[in-house]
């Protein structure tokens, strides 16, 4: 599902007059009794509760924990999504693997797919011309990869390096307590940023809503929430190492071993990782 449909179906659900943007929260101040949102433009928000959902570089996060910058993975990405009906969408997610370099297919319906490159890189680089680069890259992989890049406009390819943070098992303090990228922040490449955050969601609204107290609340979504979501932050980032192995001899062990494993064995590991746990308020 392309991020912008699914916005439209959760603000669609919360109504008007709910969700302000260009608000851009910089810290913020607490007591027993209620915390205070810090804006840039000196604007201060008093609530009940702060939730630090704001991302991979979170000013929350930064003040909570203050653990420094993101992890650089090693590899930048560029992602795109095609106009519709300029190619006909794959049947299946799909992801091919070269040397120290990758390219996804993914049909997100209405006739559009997004697809995503992946290269071994230094971390800040730019690109003059980042559809050249990328016919560069993977003009001569199979069909249709260089129909897709040359089909999607420049202006709607998107390069970021990859990068995550080391695990933490606290989320909250006081008032306060992170949700989504600034819990959790993962590599994407087990597609499950997005995911995770609206688990998140629906954990500490349960918690919310049934615990006696804001902290008996927090501590059970941390409960809840904590280990699953740290599982996939690291096994995220194994099989992004593992996939963009560039080393010949590597790379041709990791083919053969994927080549010989039984897909049923793939698929019944995916479904032990990916599957849904048992969505219940840990408060007690």
């Amino acid at each position: 599902m392309h991020r912008a449909r699914l916005h439209e179906v959760l603000l669609d659900a919360v109504g008007t007059g709910v969700v302000r943007t260009g608000i851009h929260v910089t810290g913020f101040a607490q007591t027993a009794e209620g915390v205070t949102a810090e804006c840039d433009s000196g604007e201060r928000l008093d609530t009940d509760l702060l939730i630090g959902a704001d991302g991979l570089h979170s000013a929350v996060r930064a003040q909570l924990v203050g653990d420094g910058p993101p992890r650089y993975a090693g590899y930048t990405s560029w992602r795109g999504v095609t106009p519709p009906g300029q190619v006909r969408p794959p049947d299946r997610v799909t992801e091919t693997w070269g040397h120290g370099e990758r390219f996804g297919l993914v049909d997100i319906g209405f006739g559009e797919i997004y697809w995503f490159a992946v290269a071994n890189a230094p971390p800040g680089g730019t690109d003059r011309d980042a559809r050249a680069e990328l016919l560069a890259r993977f003009g001569g992989w199979h069909d249709p990869i260089r129909v897709v890049i040359e089909a999607t406009p420049p202006n709607r390819i998107i390069r970021t390096d990859i990068v995550d943070r080391e695990p933490i098992t606290s989320w909250h303090d006081g008032r306060v307590v992170l949700l989504g990228d600034a819990a959790h922040p993962m590599t994407p490449n087990l597609g499950q940023g997005a995911g995770q955050a609206i688990e998140d969601a629906r954990s500490l609204a349960q918690c919310l809503a049934s615990a006696r107290s804001l902290d008996d609340a927090l501590r059970g979504y941390e409960a809840a929430r904590v280990a699953r979501a740290n599982a996939f932050v690291l096994a995220s980032r194994q099989f992004g190492a593992v996939s963009q192995w560039s080393h010949p001899l590597k790379a041709w062990t990791r083919d053969l071993a994927m080549r010989i494993t039984p897909e049923r064995a793939l698929v019944a590991q995916a479904r032990k990782l990916l599957g849904h746990p048992s969505h219940h308020a840990a408060a007690r």
